[in-house]
């Protein structure tokens, strides 16, 4: 890694190395140590640091590397630290600034102290301004010559869809089977135990799929999305991008939103499939129903616009979750407390906006006869 090679770099010929000022390497520090960088080859001693945050040595290495500094008597923990810095990405985005700068920039970040209502009405200000800029980046800035970071979205996706199958489809068919055994406990008093079918099958697909998956995906990655953010913005990383002209949200929140916005509908047909899976099995090795009647009933019971309807809700779901994450994480205040504060209030409330929407989504879908 570059950043390994700078740290380990020999000593530069000629005049005393620079040092921080104290044992601890922050945002302050880094620019202060940046200001003093006389001429190229200087040296920099980073023995005496002890502590650092993430925003101070990512600040200070890639301005240090543009004023052609080197390093040494780095320690092992940040050595480490650097070498899982994507250098060359923050160099390319620093050296669009100017541009960067341009972007009119979201509601402050600072916790409102006027009561609850007003910081309510902030944040959510600050999430359809985030929703806004969300589509800006996506729909309109990658033909503006924008670079979309498609690589990091890649990455993203396969955390929150990949890493996620395992518990979602497991859930999934335990609910098949759930909704097998009670509808065919209360059918088979009516002779219709063949129904089951089309029961399991409407309810997974338009309901209990997208509503079910969207509950995992927002206490597995939405929590982890508030946290990853609020511990950013704590220790000063949030804070060294924007120093160095790079737009965060477009750096940082834009990969998690496309990410967890196109991973959910591909969640819920799968959800949808594995728990009409489940139910195939109560139905057919549970209580003697014979295979070819209850795909047939399935197959009658459900269409093409059931799964898609299931999918446009999942893609809402996504899209509100990823928003409340990124919007409650850029929020935070209070150091490890408000972290642990924003995680939690990031979960519930993306729990509160899934089952709303559901049930306006439910509505709209009955009024229009779908």
């Amino acid at each position: 890694m570059a950043a390994t090679r700078s740290v380990a770099a020999a000593e530069a010929p000629g005049g005393e190395p620079l040092r921080p000022e104290g044992p601890r390497l922050d945002l302050a520090a880094a620019l202060d140590l940046a200001a003093r960088i006389a001429v190229p080859g200087t040296r920099i001693d980073l023995a005496g640091v002890q502590e650092f945050t993430g925003g101070g040595a990512a600040t200070l290495v890639v301005l240090a590397r543009e004023r052609g500094a080197r390093f040494s008597g780095a320690g092992r923990d940040l050595c480490r630290y650097l070498e899982e810095l994507p250098l060359e990405e923050l160099a390319a985005a620093h050296a669009l600034a100017p541009d960067a700068e341009e972007e009119e920039p979201l509601p402050a970040t600072a916790a409102p102290t006027d009561g609850p209502l007003s910081g309510a009405l902030a944040t959510t200000r600050w999430f359809v301004g985030l929703g806004l800029e969300f589509v800006y980046w996506v729909a309109v800035a990658p033909w503006r010559g924008a670079r979309l970071r498609l690589g990091k979205a890649v990455t993203e996706l396969n955390r929150i869809g990949v890493e996620a199958i395992p518990i979602v489809a497991l859930i999934a068919a335990l609910m098949g089977v759930i909704l097998a055994l009670n509808a065919a406990g209360q059918l088979r008093i009516y002779g219709a135990e063949k129904y089951t079918a089309n029961l399991v099958g409407i309810a997974l697909t338009r309901e209990l799929a997208p509503v079910i998956t969207a509950i995992l995906v927002a206490g597995r990655s939405g929590s982890a999305i508030a946290a990853e953010l609020a511990t950013m913005k704590v220790s000063d990383e949030i804070d060294a991008l924007e120093v160095m002209g790079i737009n965060p949200r477009a750096f940082l929140l834009v990969p998690k939103l496309l990410a967890i916005t196109i991973g959910m509908p591909v969640l819920v047909v799968l959800a949808s499939l594995v728990g009409i899976g489940g139910g195939f099995m109560v139905a057919v090795f549970g209580l003697a129903l014979p295979f070819d009647v209850y795909w047939e009933q399935t197959l009658q019971a459900l269409h093409v616009r059931d799964l898609v309807l299931g999918a446009l809700k999942a893609l809402c779901f996504g899209a509100l979750i990823g928003l409340t994450g990124c919007t409650y994480g850029m929020r935070v205040t209070g150091g490890a407390t408000g972290v642990g504060r924003v995680t939690t209030a990031a979960v519930v409330v993306s729990y509160v906006l899934v089952i709303v929407a559901n049930a306006l989504f439910t509505l709209l879908f009955f009024l229009a006869g779908w």
